[in-house]
């Protein structure tokens, strides 16, 4: 039986951002989205309907996983990750293509995104294998585990493919095994090959970066198999990038490209940054006001609804709001970390932490693409961008951490 008083140890600040961040939300959406109504039907408000809908049945959600005791889900993880599995498989043989991508599942009238669930799922599944394994992942036999649990559904969402949400679960992988204590060593290996990919293109600033790289490792003394297998992992990277890159899709390198030089192609792939920058920069000090943006309101920036929200936020509202919201996420994000840090047990606290990696992993890059400093790769903003499938699971993830806020025993403000 639940004991409603446990609600009084709920965070309060962690509702007040999530009920000022989904007011915001509507707010801008109908300003992005009316005139899109209008010619659809006058007055007929068929994003709003759709978005209030989804909010109802999220807000069910919030309230289910708030109020279950959160270590039901440890006994669940298995059956959710072949749950997780599943869905994935599902998506590659029955799932209907749209903006270019396979990734949505239809029932009857309704459709949603599996992959946007999956990710809350990636994190009860980590945050159960974790938990008793906190300080013991040192070295590659420890670690090979982890990283075989976590191929599969990154393969699967890569296939359809869906370049944001598989970087969500590296981004989730990493934050996790860090607050898990992994070795430096370990996390080294990890990361180090990402910065032989992105300097690759660049041969000799890639070679000073490999010399480096054993400088520093040698300086070290760490253990020479160890150093041997960085390096030649990080050789060995740098040598299949030609190979890496010839695997993205064709808009996926275009949007890379034009990352780097969104004059390479404006009217193609460069366009979406183009029209956000123009819109954020126009929006000035204070904005435009609601509804007087004029990118956003005469239809020049694409998806201003969902992906480029922000960029509607930062014409209408100028820097003022767009700080405003930044600060909300900033708030939001430390409190769940402060939930993290409190919990009562290891596995409350990797899964708080596994949503604060994955809320901040939304946060920046969709702020960063929409600024312009990172590439497009179509994520939306948690709580503001128009979604269900989205909506639904950071819902239910703000469930989760105040299940584990309300059972903290003991509470550090």
């Amino acid at each position: 039986m639940f004991n409603f008083r446990i609600l009084k140890t709920s965070d309060l600040i962690l509702w007040v951002c999530l009920i000022v961040l989904l007011f915001i939300s509507f707010i801008v959406i109908y300003s992005a989205t009316s005139l899109i109504d209008a010619r659809l039907s006058p007055e007929s408000f068929i994003f709003i309907k759709k978005h209030f809908f989804s909010l109802i049945l999220a807000l069910f959600f919030l309230g289910f996983f708030s109020y279950i005791d959160y270590q039901h889900l440890k006994r669940l993880s298995w059956i959710l990750y072949a749950a997780m599995i599943l869905v994935l498989g599902l998506v590659i043989f029955f799932g209907y293509t749209s903006l270019g991508a396979q990734r949505w599942l239809a029932i009857g009238p309704l459709s949603f995104q599996p992959s946007e669930i999956v990710k809350l799922f990636f994190v009860i599944v980590l945050a159960n294998y974790l938990y008793t394994r906190k300080g013991k992942i040192n070295n590659i036999r420890a670690l090979l585990p982890v990283l075989l649990l976590a191929a599969p559904p990154f393969l699967l969402i890569f296939k359809q493919p869906d370049l944001g949400t598989a970087l969500v679960l590296i981004f989730i992988l990493l934050g996790m095994l860090i607050w898990s204590e992994i070795s430096p060593v370990l996390l080294i290996l990890m990361i180090s090959p990402v910065f032989s990919i992105l300097l690759r293109q660049f041969l000799f600033i890639w070679i000073i970066y490999l010399v480096l790289l054993f400088v520093c490792l040698y300086l070290a003394r760490i253990r020479p198999l160890e150093f041997a297998l960085i390096m030649l992992i990080n050789i060995g990277v740098g040598v299949a990038f030609p190979y890496l890159w010839q695997m993205l899709k064709d808009y996926q390198k275009m949007r890379i490209i034009s990352f780097l030089n969104p004059a390479a192609d404006p009217l193609g792939a460069g366009y979406h940054s183009l029209q956000s920058k123009i819109a954020i920069g126009s929006g000035g000090f204070f904005g435009k006001g609601l509804f007087h943006g004029t990118q956003s309101q005469l239809q020049y920036i694409p998806i201003q609804y969902s992906d480029f929200i922000y960029a509607v936020i930062g014409e209408e509202f100028g820097f003022i709001g767009s700080f405003g919201v930044l600060t909300l996420f900033m708030f939001l994000i430390w409190r769940i970390i402060s939930v993290a840090t409190t919990a009562m047990d290891s596995f409350g606290s990797l899964l708080a932490a596994g949503i604060a990696c994955m809320l901040t992993f939304h946060v920046l890059v969709n702020m960063g693409m929409t600024l312009g400093i990172l590439p497009i790769v179509g994520i939306p903003l948690p709580f503001v961008s128009y979604g269900g499938s989205s909506l639904l699971m950071n819902m239910a993830a703000i469930g989760i951490v105040q299940s584990i806020a309300m059972r903290r025993q003991k509470l550090i403000f």
